[in-house]
């Protein structure tokens, strides 16, 4: 142990330290003295409905109501007082970034809507960005977060975890009524945004159905920045417009043992940004004088659904699924910019990324029992095909209109367009002895994908001299087994070991593009091998009536990571520079390790009187075996004090203190800039009441301590920026009103 490290003040033994205190109300505790609380399921973890107290994993789940009650707003709003997961995005016109689990980011978490894979993201220079923010949350009946890779059950992209969301159907909002009908308005200070929402559910057996449409309009997101004007100082937030449309219509035909559904989503966001914060830069001597931008995304999805819940030779339960979804994002920029020679010019770029994606699956389940084991067998098949594109278009005219040409080729394209094929089969055992006590399952899982890659006469025009690019193909077994073991009601303890990988992605194979002005160029490489993720976790759990505590502990070692756009090997010796063009090359490569190891602590306290508390924390580190570093993309310690009162059923209120340490700068890769962040506390007020039976009001104050705040998730993307135009908004207020009819 390095000299002068206190054990009793590491992280992990801050963690261990809280635990030992909550665990010794429920050693403590009177028999019974409560009734327990509802079970939470969860189906993420093992494709089956489990109680989270039988899976031998960390998993999250958040409803429908917890969505309501924490008047979340997006994606970001969804992991709020999630500690060890976190969406990043703020202060960029490009909007929110996907999930990170446990350090682990972007397209390497695999998030699924209904069983879908939401849209890669994808980025290529200043002006493309793709991210994966395409669901609006008033469409979730749940949110199930599972940490750590496991690929044994949803094969590529699962190398960190997986995130699926559940939308609405018909009997979320009919129970046992023939109609549902309902509304919800609402406002948010945080970015000046209004919502309203109308739901409209009917049915009668056999037949329901629902309409659900959700309608955003808001601003830039505020912060605690101060300073205004333009350029890289600016310290407010850029001006900004964004409206956000979200369709979901459903229809279910139920006849025992026969369900089958139709789902069709439509999700359209727009966003208009007055880039403020680029006037003024200079590139090569020109000056910006002006930048704007309109973008928008687009994501559609129909799907089919069918399940056989009677017996069969091989399963008594049977689900299919076969579905369709495209994705487009259309990202538009002009730039009114002065040359050295004082003439003034206008510059557009348009950037598109597209995807679609068809697939089916079959899943079934087999109970069955061996003498004294009792088994739960689920197996299937999952295919899909991936077809990904991508251009950029654009011009640069004087101040006559005359065009003036471009040093690189347009239109182009960063990759050739790519067919990407997936197959894969899987099964699955969850194994009961000891009268239930010991709950095993192993699963495994085989996949094969390919990738076919079409250069078009835009592709080689907009990328002379570009290898010609290679398809390629690879096979993956993935494996887990857990174990869960219940000494009684109140304790168990549980180890999982589990895997995960992802396929080399079409962008990293096949990237082409060459910037003659830059004096720089990408070029593909076909070598590349999948990324490998290994897990293991080990938890303790106790339960007590109404109290419960939840400890575990991982490590997970990932191999062949991937890493973008880095100096192509085998020019270092001439220091990147390709001798046959003279420029700096740059390609995509696989690097050998790096290992994360974390303390994640989930706990809840019935006080009695209508008051409980909760609390939750995670800490990780990591390190690039490679360079000895640390991993940039991990987040400090961070923990949730929760403390709620409820006396009735008609009200209730929380008061939510989130405390995140700082990010030193010996927990930082220092080989890229970045500005580490102070040590912070937030106190967030929730509060609910039901009016009358059909309304329901929720309130929330934000930020109540006024905290200038930065996140490290956002401290990454920061560059030459002013950091304070990345703080998060300071007091601000949220209210929402639902009125059932």
């Amino acid at each position: 142990m390095p000299r002068g490290v206190n054990p009793a003040r590491t992280p992990t033994a801050r963690c261990l330290a809280v635990a030992a205190v909550l665990v010794a109300p429920l050693l403590h505790a009177e028999e019974a003295e409560q009734a327990d609380a509802e079970e939470t399921i969860t189906v993420v973890a093992t494709r089956t409905e489990r109680s989270v107290d039988d899976v031998a994993a960390t998993v999250s789940v958040t409803t429908a109501e917890d969505i309501e009650r924490q008047l979340a707003r997006d994606i970001a709003d969804l992991v709020r007082f999630e500690p060890g997961v976190v969406v990043g995005g703020s202060g960029s016109r490009f909007g929110l970034a996907g999930f990170n689990i446990r350090g682990i980011g972007g397209n390497r978490v695999l998030t699924l809507i209904d069983g879908v894979r939401v849209p890669e993201e994808f980025s290529f220079g200043p002006f493309l960005s793709a991210r994966r923010d395409y669901v609006d949350v008033d469409s979730l009946q749940r949110a199930e977060i599972a940490r750590g890779p496991i690929s044994s059950l949803y094969g590529s992209d699962a190398l960190g975890g997986v995130v699926a969301l559940r939308t609405k159907t018909p009997r979320d909002y009919l129970g046992e009524r023939p109609l549902s009908a309902g509304f919800k308005a609402g406002y948010s200070g945080a970015d000046a945004s209004t919502v309203g929402t109308v739901n409209l559910a009917l049915g009668r057996q056999p037949l329901s159905g629902l309409i659900l449409a959700t309608r955003r309009e808001g601003s830039e997101r505020e912060n605690m920045g101060a300073v205004g004007g333009n350029g890289p100082t600016r310290e407010l937030p850029d001006p900004r417009q964004t409206s956000t449309d979200n369709l979901t219509l459903k229809i279910a035909l139920d006849s025992e043992p026969h369900t089958l559904a139709l789902d069709v989503d439509h999700y359209s966001n727009e966003t208009d940004t007055d880039i403020l914060s680029d006037s003024g830069i200079v590139a090569f001597g020109t000056t910006v004088d002006e930048r704007t931008a309109a973008d928008s995304r687009d994501r559609e999805r129909l799907a089919l659904n069918y399940r056989y819940a009677g017996a069969l030779p091989f399963a008594t339960d049977l689900r299919a699924t076969v579905y369709r979804q495209r994705s487009d994002t259309e990202q538009h920029t002009l730039e009114q910019r002065t040359t050295p020679r004082r003439a003034a010019q206008s510059r557009r770029r348009s950037s598109f990324f597209e995807q679609e994606v068809r697939g089916a699956s079959v899943q079934l389940h087999r109970p069955f029992a061996v003498g004294a084991s009792n088994h739960h067998v689920v197996y299937g098949i999952d295919y899909s095909v991936t077809d990904s594109e991508t251009l950029r278009d654009g011009g640069t005219f004087d101040s006559a209109g005359a065009p003036v040409r471009e040093f690189s080729p347009l239109p182009t394209r960063d990759f050739p367009a790519t067919e990407v094929t997936q197959l894969a089969i899987f099964a699955q055992d969850e194994i009961a002895l000891l009268d239930g006590a010991l709950l095993l399952s192993p699963g495994v899982r085989f996949d094969d994908f390919s990738a076919k890659a079409a250069a078009d006469a835009v592709y080689l025009a907009g990328n002379p001299g570009a290898q010609e690019p290679e398809d390629y193909a690879d096979t993956m077994l993935s494996a887990k087994f857990g174990a869960v073991y219940s000494f009684s009601e109140l304790a168990s303890v549980y180890v999982q070991y589990s895997e995960g990988f992802r396929a080399p992605p079409y962008d990293d194979v096949n990237v082409g593009f060459s910037n003659f002005l830059g004096g720089y160029k990408t070029i593909s490489n076909a070598a590349l091998e999948s990324e490998r993720s290994r897990g293991v976790e080990a938890g303790l759990r106790l339960r007590q009536g109404g109290h419960h505590v939840h400890l575990a502990a991982f490590r997970n070692r990932y191999t062949n990571f991937i890493e973008s756009l880095a100096i192509a090997p085998q020019f270092l010796a001439s220091r990147g520079i390709d001798p046959a063009d003279g420029l700096l090359t740059f390609q995509s490569v696989n690097r050998d390790s790096v290992t994360i190891d974390g303390v994640e602590l989930g706990s809840g306290i019935e006080l009695g009187g209508g008051f409980s508390v909760r609390v939750a924390a995670a800490y990780a580190s990591g390190e690039d075996k490679n360079t000895g570093m640390p991993i940039n993309s991990i987040e400090p310690l961070t923990a949730v004090l929760g403390i709620s009162y409820a006396p009735t059923e008609r009200w209730g209120m929380d008061a939510i203190w989130t405390l995140v340490e700082a990010k030193a700068p010996g927990d930082i890769d220092d080989t890229v800039p970045i500005p580490p962040t102070s040590g912070y506390g937030i106190v967030d007020l929730l509060a609910h009441v039901r009016i009358s039976e059909r309304v329901l009001l929720d309130l929330g104050l934000f930020n109540v301590g006024d905290k200038a705040y930065r996140r490290w998730v956002d401290s990454r993307g920061i560059g030459d920026d002013a950091p304070l135009r990345f703080t998060q908004p300071g007091f601000n207020f949220g209210a929402t009103l639902r009125v059932g009819l």
